[in-house]
């Protein structure tokens, strides 16, 4: 590990962010799938369907601004 021993500070601290972006990068990949997954299961084990949205008379009346 000669390049942690000869790196200065900074080096060290630039090489600290990039493993923590590969890190959390690597995170939000992996929870991307997990979340799908989790979805996936929610929609089919839902037993009520969701009823659809009616427009009433005052919601269809063209209004114009003054």
């Amino acid at each position: 590990m000669e390049l942690f021993t000869n790196a200065s500070d900074d080096q060290i601290a630039l090489m600290g962010c990039a493993a923590a972006l590969l890190f959390s990068g690597g995170l939000m990949y992996i929870s991307f799938f997990v979340g799908r997954h989790g979805q996936n299961e929610e929609t089919t084990s839902r037993s009520i369907p969701m009823a659809p949205v009616q427009k009433t008379d005052s919601d269809s009346s063209e209004r114009k601004a003054a």
